[in-house]
């Protein structure tokens, strides 16, 4: 909830026009347990006067906070806002500017403090790892996980492969054996004393598919490529324009010195091209088509992977499927296709829950579709009610905006989020955020 209600306030700062606001940036937000009451820390770029005036404005604009946190998340009770300044970016500045006066500026200076020198020495020094990825795994997190764990375990590092909850993994991905190769569903007892590596990870709450997997974590090394990552590790990869976590992966053991070994060139193929969706999404760049050919040369099997993942259909499968397309509508004009699935769905065809994935992606094919959104109600008790992933094929949406305003994230042209709403009410919302968005593109 604290990430979420930060979002919110972070989403809402550009828009407002008291001048007495200057650069701020909202770091992190506490509520009490009946949220009742949240404090939110803010820090201040400049003097003592324009972190006061900051303050003073923020403090002004606390009702249009309040109103657009109950908005987005709807909330029984909305949380009483009260504004604290955090001098740790402040302090951080310093720091660089001290460092950058004693650092000598001949042609031998480097720089040692970048993102990835943080992570490649985190993953050098530290020798036991639990390794995992988001809920509801796909391609990338699979293909990455399997990858990363065939790395440490070459550089002779005590490594274990987790991800918790109670769905089945997806069956498309079996031939990639991971369970075999070691991974583990339930968390090991010794978890808190192992780093860990949390890859293809949105957010802190999406790791390891169960509750508090980074909060009990001593170290947390976090790799991904979503541009909303709030950077929950202690060091941090966030590379936002690459087109899979399985690419940031490839640049990292290359740092390491790791050897391109078949099996971590499949893995990280299968991330790669599932990622890009058989390379024909936008994220398809020229370093992504570059490293394909890399990951090929290097021993991954392009037919084994393709069978597996793309011509092992199951037929419950198909039935999931023909229940989603009965049920899609066409709505403003042809812009927004939704559609919904029910758990009652899951059981009557014999279907988990990973039998849902890539309906969206059938949904986004429809013929002047901008937005597309498939609402389901996961097959077990626990947990959200309805799920649901976004899909753009335009620039003037950004589906990972809405996501967030309902607690979820992910890219800009695909993401999700969970909800107790009603079908009904999603497709309302959806709707309602979509209009918004390209009728601001029309004012642009």
């Amino acid at each position: 909830m604290n990430e979420a209600i930060r979002q919110v306030l972070t989403d809402v700062l550009p828009t407002l026009k008291d001048p007495r606001i200057g650069f701020v940036t909202v770091t992190g937000v506490r509520t009490v347990k009946d949220y009742s009451q949240a404090t939110v820390y803010v820090s201040v770029l400049g003097s003592e006067l324009d972190r006061e005036r900051s303050l003073e404005g923020l403090a002004a604009a606390h009702g249009v906070f309040q109103a657009h946190v109950a908005r987005a998340l709807r909330l029984r009770r909305t949380p009483v806002l009260t504004f604290e300044y955090d001098p740790a970016i402040e302090r951080g500045v310093r720091l660089t500017q001290m460092i950058d006066e004693l650092t000598p500026r001949g042609p031998m200076a480097e720089t040692t403090t970048s993102d990835m020198t943080a992570v490649v020495d985190a993953l050098h020094s530290r020798d036991r790892f639990l390794v995992t990825s988001h809920e509801a795994p796909d391609g990338d997190a699979l293909g990455s996980l399997l990858a990363t764990q065939l790395a440490l375990t070459q550089l002779g590092k005590d490594s274990v492969m987790f991800l918790g909850g109670p769905a089945p993994l997806p069956a498309e991905y079996r031939f990639l054996e991971l369970i075999d190769r070691g991974l583990v569903r339930e968390r090991p007892a010794d978890a808190d004393e192992r780093t860990l590596v949390a890859l293809d990870c949105a957010s802190a709450a999406r790791a390891g598919a169960e509750p508090d997997v980074v909060e009990q974590a001593p170290f947390t090394i976090n790799v991904d490529h979503h541009h909303d990552n709030p950077r929950f590790g202690d060091v941090n990869l966030v590379v936002e324009d690459a087109s899979s976590t399985g690419e940031v992966l490839a640049d990292v053991f290359r740092e390491l010195e790791v050897e391109l070994t078949p099996e971590i060139a499949e893995g990280l193929y299968v991330a790669l091209v599932t990622d890009t969706g058989r390379f024909q999404y936008a994220n398809t760049s020229p370093k992504a088509l570059r490293l394909a050919a890399d990951l090929v040369e290097a021993g991954a099997d392009v037919h084994r992977v393709f069978q597996g993942v793309y011509e092992n259909v199951q037929f419950a499968k198909l039935k999931l499927l023909a229940r989603a397309l009965d049920r899609a509508r066409v709505l403003e004009g042809g812009e927004v296709v939704v559609s919904h699935l029910l758990r009652d769905d899951f059981e009557e065809v014999g279907a988990t829950e990973p039998y849902s994935e890539g309906i969206i992606d059938v949904l986004r094919s429809v013929e002047g579709a901008l937005v597309s959104a498939l609402i389901r109600e996961p097959p077990r008790d626990g947990g959200p009610t309805r799920k649901v992933s976004l899909r753009t094929s335009v620039d003037e949406v950004d589906v990972s905006v809405i996501a967030r305003k309902s607690g979820g994230g992910g890219h800009r042209e695909a993401a999700g989020f969970s909800s107790e709403l009603s079908v009904e009410e999603l497709t309302e919302f959806i709707v309602r955020e979509v209009n918004e968005q390209l009728g601001i593109a029309q004012e642009r």
